[in-house]
């Protein structure tokens, strides 16, 4: 009765929904529809009812909002509900085109439940609601057999439902056939209205589930997690079961069998039900099958849940899946997939429901200059093998972080059944030996596991980490050694406390006072980021800024600067009040430089950077032209990126690449100078293809990444290498990260590329490439004749039978 009720006032809710005769109501009023009630049923069952009868699931509209227009008054509402796969039922033995429908107001919004009956356009009264409203159903009038059209007139309140009686006969009743409801209305809003479900045909009697699939290498044995067996209809496992003798010596089996390449391995298990816990079935093991014969307690069991249960891949190879059929006399037989072969032995992974934490690029972690508390945490990596003896100890193996991401700690720390005596010192040596680029664990540094044990070895940790100022985007931790299968997991996300948005310019030498057409904005990630008190600094590659600039803020932010001047070269300005509601926009205009007239032609970087944020507060660095003093390292980079002032030894290594401050690559480009470097080059430059090395003229250059052949049979050089190998000075290869741009700067050119792009710029025009630049394991790689015509090698051969080019300089 109570479901009823309920329907009727998902009904009365819908009603009040639709305006009266004109549809008068101009408010805003929304229902909610869902299914009460719905059926399960065995084919043998739906098909034994009278006409494969469905009763007992109604649909109800719940009133979300109520929203009226003012003075709104006979109040109205149409609603048409659609049957897919069934029929209306009406009394009798046959369907008409009448049948019957119960519409009803339910809930504790109405003084008094009414229950309706009405057939054909018949309309009824329902009593008066607590509101002291009328809610009258207006008509009823089925348009087919599976569609009925329904009119209420009357206000709704919020809260009221209004329910419809599903009674219907279902069309087809073969197992997974489904009978659907739809309610719409275009007079209200109705949220989940669609293909509802109200009835549906199951398997006959078993339906069986795991908590979760597991992994499982070639020739490992797995636990299963958790089987669990109940009847798909019915409330025990009585009603499903055949069973033998009486009670109370009743009994029935139950057959669990695998498919090929998976055999069961004999193993202690336990039981769980909801009538006992001791449920023990009696067991026969025969390879791949395994039987259960069930007594009384089980029976009389909602469900049984089998754990223990171990499943070994015998033959089976990476991707195949584990299924487990489910028999029992009487019913249908039932699957689940309960394992899937992996090729990895050790599996790397982080919780994948946990939120990737968002970190700010180029601060230590204190965040001194910034007002974010972030602990520079990222998500906690596990690396766990997937059977004992799994993980080979004979052979290294290495974390690499994205380049420009370093490691500042490693914390909670823990090697489960890896004897490991001092696993911080461990994961230092790693990083030591990895050059302070990646975590290299050495061979034999840790134990292996028994393989005939049952103890795995699992190692977690949870990296602190900070990044290059420049450095934003996801931090991709990559897993990779020779007896593991390379994987990746993301474990943070940086993103930078402020971006600089500057313009190129192409500029004449003009010594002094040589003014600077376009300004800098720098702008505040977000609102109230900057601390007070916090320098900015703008500098310039091999130029001076001269006089001082004009440095303005947006005027909505509220933030404000001080100490504008320019030192050594150097601009400068403080933040005098941090901003409030909005970010703050700074612009810097004005700006003029001191060029030496022997300059050469070229682009000249523009760095812009935060000396507080960059540690030059602890003493380390005393000026902010000194952004670039040594790293010193106690343990991991614990000085400058920890905050502390501890130091042991000089990270060199670090020192070379942590603070990339530049903000725009070319924001002087000098056209004329007054002497220039020669564009032209006498040098013969061989690439072997696969080669980690280069033969300039008559030296061998050994590089880190060789050239190769891509996809579209285009042969790739490495930029930097190849550009080196000319003669170019490696400072005049640049990188920019936040475009994905490279710039080399050779004699009066200018080449810039950008990655996926098929174009190559000299001096600013284009010129059409016939590959894409790509970039690999970190290097930008460009087409061999685009790189060429690119720095005016016009005369390049190809040795298909050596795999080699050759770059051949001019005489």
């Amino acid at each position: 009765m109570k479901k009823f009720l309920s329907m009727v006032m998902a009904a009365a809710m819908v009603v009040s929904l639709v305006p009266g005769a004109a549809f008068a109501a101009s408010g805003d009023v929304k229902a909610t529809a869902k299914v009460v009630g719905s059926k399960n049923y065995t084919q043998d069952e739906i098909e034994k009812t009278q006409k494969s009868r469905v009763t007992g699931p109604e649909v109800q509209l719940t009133y979300t909002t109520a929203d009226y227009a003012s003075g709104a008054k006979n109040v109205q509402a149409k609603y048409t509900l659609t049957l897919d796969n069934a029929d209306f039922y009406k009394s009798g033995t046959e369907i008409s085109s009448k049948p019957d429908l119960k519409i009803g107001l339910v809930g504790d919004k109405a003084d008094t439940v009414v229950v309706g009956e009405a057939t054909g356009e018949k309309s009824f009264k329902a009593d008066t609601l607590s509101n002291g409203e009328v809610i009258t159903v207006k008509s009823v009038k089925f348009t087919d057999t599976d569609e009925v059209e329904v009119v209420v007139e009357g206000k709704m309140q919020r809260g009221s439902v209004l329910a419809f009686d599903l009674t219907s006969i279902m069309d087809k009743t073969s197992k997974g056939k489904q009978a659907k409801v739809t309610v719409e209305s275009d007079d209200i809003t109705i949220a989940g209205g669609s293909d509802l479900t109200y009835a549906s045909v199951e398997s006959k009697g078993l339906k069986a589930s795991v908590k979760d699939t597991v992994d499982v290498a070639p020739d490992e044995v797995v636990e299963i997690k958790e089987l669990k067996i109940e009847p798909a209809v019915g409330d025990t496992l009585e009603a499903v079961l055949k069973t033998t003798d009486e009670k109370p010596n009743r009994k029935g089996k139950i057959r669990l069998k695998l498919n090929s390449g998976f055999e069961f391995s004999k193993s202690k298990l336990s039981y769980a039900g909801s009538t006992a816990n001791k449920l023990g079935p009696l067991v026969t093991w025969d390879d791949d099958e395994v039987t259960f014969e069930v007594g009384e307690k089980v029976l009389e069991s909602e469900y049984l849940k089998i754990s223990g249960l171990k499943v070994e891949a015998t033959s089976a190879k990476a991707g195949a899946t584990a299924t487990l059929k489910i028999y029992a006399e009487g019913n249908d037989t039932v699957s689940v997939e309960v394992a899937k072969v992996v090729d990895s032995a050790v599996v790397l992974s982080v919780d994948k429901d946990a939120d990737v934490p968002v970190i700010y690029s180029g601060v230590n972690v204190k965040n001194v200059g910034i007002t974010n508390s972030s602990d520079h945490e990222a998500l906690e990596v596990t690396l766990k093998e997937t059977f004992p003896g799994a993980w080979n100890n004979s052979k290294d193996f290495t974390f690499k972080l994205p380049q420009g991401v370093y490691i500042a700690d490693v914390r909670s720390i823990t090697a489960d059944n890896m004897n490991v005596k001092d696993k911080t010192e461990w994961f230092e040596t790693a990083y030591d030996k990895g050059d302070y680029e990646t975590l290299t664990f050495k061979k034999r540094t840790w134990d292996e596991t028994n393989p005939s044990g049952k103890d795995k070895a699992e190692l977690k940790f949870t990296l602190v980490l900070v990044a290059d100022p420049n450095f934003e985007g996801d931090v991709t931790l990559t897993l990779t050694g020779d007896a593991l299968k390379e994987q990746k997991v993301t474990v943070a996300k940086f993103v930078k406390p402020f971006t600089v948005v500057a313009k190129q310019n192409d500029m004449q030498i003009d010594y002094r006072n040589t003014k600077v057409p376009t300004d800098v904005v720098i702008k505040e990630a977000e609102a109230g980021l900057w601390d007070k008190n916090v320098t900015f600094a703008l500098s310039l590659d091999k130029i001076n800024f001269d006089t001082d600039a004009k440095v303005t803020v947006d005027d909505k932010s509220g933030l404000k600067v001080k100490d504008v001047k320019t030192t050594k070269g150097v601009v400068t300005f403080k933040v005098d009040s941090k901003s409030d509601d909005k970010p703050a926009e700074v612009t810097v205009s004005g700006l003029t430089l001191f060029m030496d007239r022997n300059l050469p032609a070229g682009a000249y970087d523009l760095d812009v950077f935060s000396p507080v944020m960059l540690g030059a507060a602890d003493g380390n660095r005393e000026t902010v032209t000194d952004q670039k003093a040594p790293i010193a390292d106690n343990g991991f980079l614990s000085q400058d990126i920890l905050g502390k002032s501890t130091s042991k030894r000089v990270v060199a290594d670090i020192n070379d690449d942590f603070y990339s401050t530049t903000a725009k690559a070319g924001f002087v480009n000098i056209i004329t100078a007054g002497r220039e470097d020669t564009d032209s080059f006498t040098t013969k430059v061989v690439v072997p293809v696969g080669e980690k090395y280069i033969v300039s003229g008559e030296n061998k250059v050994e590089i880190d990444v060789p050239a190769y052949i891509n996809a579209n049979g285009y042969t790739m050089l490495p930029l930097r290498a190849v550009a080196v190998a000319l003669g170019i000075n490696t400072n005049n290869v640049l990188w920019d990260q936040s475009t994905r741009t490279a710039t080399v700067m050779y004699g009066s050119k200018i080449i810039n590329m950008t990655y996926g792009q098929k174009v190559v710029y000299v001096n600013g025009a284009m010129i059409p490439a016939t590959a894409a630049v790509e970039i690999t394991n970190d290097r930008m790689f460009l087409g061999l004749r685009d790189l060429g015509n690119a720095l005016g090698v016009t005369d390049i051969t190809w040795d298909q039978a050596t795999k080699t080019a050759t770059l051949n300089g001019g005489k």
